[in-house]
């Protein structure tokens, strides 16, 4: 037998969400210009000073520590999230893990057989699917309603129709910022108790929630499920996705395996925990998590009120999160000049080259969401830079011609 490549790794896909760079890069080159960049999924503020210096303090622990977390920091990830969620995990039921994606990977290895398959929520976040076919899972992608909230009904039959082993979402939404209703929670845990199956919550963005409201946790539900996985970290309160982060949370026995898992690929680091064990009691952190979010509601208010004033582009509003998800699908077929010549926009990949190219403006085609009419911004960014964007889009817009 050759040395060569595995069926699997021949098939993962480079993240969509990181694969502008070069691009944006070779564009700034050649025109000598800034992009300004909507792609990144992550704040554009760091820690506060206390949880810096706590990082620095944390270097001292240089020896290994124990492979589900640390001691201090468990039960206090238990307790913030009990109190932020309604639900009742001890800290034997929380494991840190390489960031919330190193969450959902680690979780994915813990229950999927060969074949197995998971119910995913469309638009979902693109490493969803990618994951569940690492671990030897297919993803069947549900798409959503209009208003880009959960379409039960069809839910439940994909449940119903495959050999499901989990059902996985995120509310508030990456991409589109949608926040799922009590409602829709509940018919959710109805639909994976009445199959049997894991349902998997990923929540990292459920501090992000506009318009004085809150997020509805999975577990603020009346019936709660006890197979219920939750998906949450530090990362995006915090402005720390860059300290690989995140946690899971459920029920022991899943918990378990996922710590013998992590016992021999790579469990989280010890001085980031100290740092963040900080973070989560700390007022400087919490003031700076409210400041931010409050940021990028004006965001989103200045840019998708822009976005569905230019024809052609139909957007809804976010109620949570730091993206939104414009239906940009009504300019296909429309053509620009570039590079002296005359291109078409066909798809989302065509719409995201066109913002490039004409408007300067980096942005994540809908395509590997699941949602070839739609792009995403990331607001995520300066207000300065907000109405910069939308300025420019609306310039590049309008010189599109059939």
């Amino acid at each position: 037998m050759t040395a060569q490549l595995s069926a699997i790794a021949k098939a993962v896909k480079p993240s969509a969400t990181l694969s502008l760079k070069n691009e944006i890069t070779r564009i700034e080159s050649a025109y000598k210009l800034k992009i300004l960049d909507l792609t990144a999924g992550q704040p554009d503020v760091g820690p506060t000073p206390d949880v810096l210096a706590a990082l620095v303090e944390g270097g001292k622990l240089h020896k290994y520590g124990p492979i589900p977390g640390e001691a201090g920091l468990r039960p206090l990830v238990a307790e913030v999230t009990n109190r932020e969620t309604g639900s009742t995990f001890t800290a034997e039921q929380i494991v840190m893990t390489v960031g919330a994606k190193g969450g959902i990977d680690t979780v994915m290895r813990a229950i999927l057989d060969p074949g197995d398959a998971v119910v995913v929520l469309a638009p979902y976040w693109v490493t969803y699917t990618e994951v569940v076919g690492i671990c030897g899972g297919t993803s069947v992608c549900v798409p959503s309603k209009p208003d880009l909230h959960p379409d039960l009904k069809a839910t439940a039959a994909a449940v119903q129709a495959n050999r499901t082993k989990a059902l996985l979402f995120s509310s508030p939404s990456n991409p589109t910022g949608a926040v799922y209703t009590r409602d829709e929670l509940a018919e959710l845990a109805r639909i994976a108790r009445e199959a049997g199956i894991w349902l998997i919550a990923d929540e990292i963005y459920r501090e992000f929630a506009f318009d004085g409201k809150t997020a509805p946790s999975i577990f603020s539900v009346i019936l709660p499920y006890d197979k219920t996985v939750l998906i949450d970290g530090p990362s995006k309160r915090f402005g720390i996705p860059g300290w690989r982060l995140g946690f899971v949370a459920g029920p022991t026995e899943l918990i378990k395996a996922c710590s013998a898992i992590l016992g021999h690929t790579s469990n989280a680091s010890r001085p980031i925990q100290y740092a963040v064990q900080v973070a989560y009691t700390s007022e400087q952190a919490r003031h700076a998590t409210k400041t931010m979010v409050a940021r990028y509601e004006r965001n989103r208010d200045l840019f998708v009120t822009g976005l569905n004033a230019i024809k052609g582009i139909s957007c809804a509003k976010p109620e949570g999160a730091f993206y939104c998800f414009p239906d940009v699908s009504a300019l296909y077929g429309k053509s620009y000049e570039y590079d002296g010549g005359k291109a078409t926009v066909k798809d989302s990949i065509g719409f995201r080259d066109f913002l490039l190219r004409r408007a300067f403006v980096a942005a994540v085609e809908g395509e590997p969401f699941g949602m070839d009419t739609n792009i995403r911004f990331s607001l995520a960014i300066s207000e300065a830079d907000c109405a910069a964007a939308l300025k420019h889009i609306t310039n590049a817009v309008a010189e599109l011609h059939a």
